[in-house]
């Protein structure tokens, strides 16, 4: 019998053994977790819990039999449940308005403008902070909102369904120009903006739909993902899709509302963003409440924290400083100095779409780098993109409140 010499991570054994005639098998092999005992520890439970790999199979079914459409638009007031109130709902996790990052708590303060309530960003805060204007997460109420995006009562979203589950989710609509409510827009052109997606956009987004029936978005996304879309941050492709879907029901049902669209699609293509992101949210529900699963349901950002969550503990958030994107790429005018650390809940779609394990996380020692666009520290406008990675901390966290020691 020949002999078979194995050599993990030892080039000097290898030579050695190649001068002497023996070609040895060499096996590429690192310590888990690159050997750190806590984190070695939290896998081994982790992976001795046959109840996780369970969860997971069957977190993944469900995933994999989400079927999301879009099915309607209208104004939050209306499609959204608790949005009948003065309540303003911010992206990323749970955050007093104090710890809020500047261009989000930017964001707020104007949408508090538009609704009326307050007449510039000053008296907005101060209503904040006396309580006369609630704060909440988007995730509480099924809504999703890339970049530094929020939510008030008469702002216009995307509705969708979930035929296979049930499962509803809403998004804010974006005109592709603004990128939410950016401080350098005059008060008047920014109400102005938001009053034509409510006013035209949504109610000819809605008889559309009603015309022509649901888009099914999972196959919007894997033609939009062949078109270039893939590792976007933007979904231009979807963006265009989504026109060519809506646009023949909406000239015969809703032909006022056809420049809308058109100028919401034109100026950077970002229409589709929003809405892809209340897919992905739609797709991970199905999955939320499966007992002991670690898949990732929620990566998101509000400028001062990212937080993630497991499909095992749904509600629960676990947090870390939020990261600023890497190798970013800024628009002509801009750069790193005025980049804000990660806003928006757009790493859904990644939960969606890659099936995140937080165990391989740890494992590999890092998360995966989602790509995403930089927010403006300075107002929440689109200054450029890059990738983020989710900090291990609040992925060890997470997994080690999934399956905690014994006591």
């Amino acid at each position: 019998m020949a002999l078979a010499i194995a050599v993990i991570d030892a080039p000097r054994v290898e030579d050695d053994l190649r001068a002497q005639g023996v070609d040895p098998l060499v096996v590429d092999w690192s310590p888990p977790a690159g050997g750190d005992l806590s984190d070695v520890a939290l896998l081994t439970r982790a992976y001795a819990d046959d109840r996780v790999e369970e969860g997971n199979r069957r977190a993944l079914a469900a995933l994999d039999a989400s079927r999301p459409h879009l099915v309607d638009a209208g104004l939050a007031a209306d499609l959204v449940p608790g949005m009948d109130a003065r309540r303003i709902l911010h992206c990323g996790p749970p955050c007093e308005w104090q710890r809020l990052g500047p261009a989000m708590r930017g964001q707020v303060a104007r949408a508090a403008m538009l609704e009326g309530w307050a007449g510039d960003q000053g008296a907005a805060a101060a209503l904040i902070e006396a309580g006369d204007i609630e704060l909440a997460a988007t995730e509480a109420h099924g809504v999703v909102a890339p970049m530094s995006g929020v939510l008030s009562p008469s702002m216009a979203v995307w509705a969708v369904h979930d035929e296979a589950t049930g499962a509803d989710a809403w998004a804010p609509m974006s005109d592709g120009a603004g990128d939410g409510l950016p401080a350098s827009a005059r008060a008047r052109d920014l109400i102005a903006r938001q009053r034509l997606l409510a006013d035209r956009l949504a109610p000819g987004a809605s008889a559309a739909l009603g015309a022509r029936g649901p888009i099914d978005l999972a196959a919007l996304a894997g033609e939009a993902a062949r078109m270039g879309d893939a590792d976007a941050p933007d979904a231009r492709a979807a963006g265009l899709l989504l026109i060519r879907e809506l646009l023949p029901a909406m000239a015969t049902r809703a032909l006022d509302a056809v420049p809308a669209l058109a100028g919401a699609g034109a100026p950077m293509g970002r229409i589709a963003l929003p809405l892809m992101a209340a897919a992905a949210r739609c797709a991970v529900q199905a999955a939320v409440g499966t007992p002991m699963s670690s898949l990732l349901i929620a990566m998101s950002g509000n400028g001062t924290d990212v937080g993630v969550t497991l499909a095992g503990t749904p509600g629960v958030w676990h947090t870390a400083p939020a990261p600023i994107a890497d190798d970013a790429q800024f628009d002509e005018g801009s750069g790193a100095s005025g980049a804000a650390p990660w806003t928006g809940d757009q790493g859904v779609i990644a939960c969606a779409g890659m099936a995140i394990d937080a165990r391989l996380c740890i494992d590999a020692g890092e998360a995966p780098a989602i790509p995403m666009g930089v927010a403006s520290r300075a107002d929440g406008g689109w200054v450029g993109h890059g990738h983020a990675q989710v900090p291990l901390a609040a992925l060890r966290d997470a997994l080690d409140a999934l399956v905690p020691t014994a006591p």
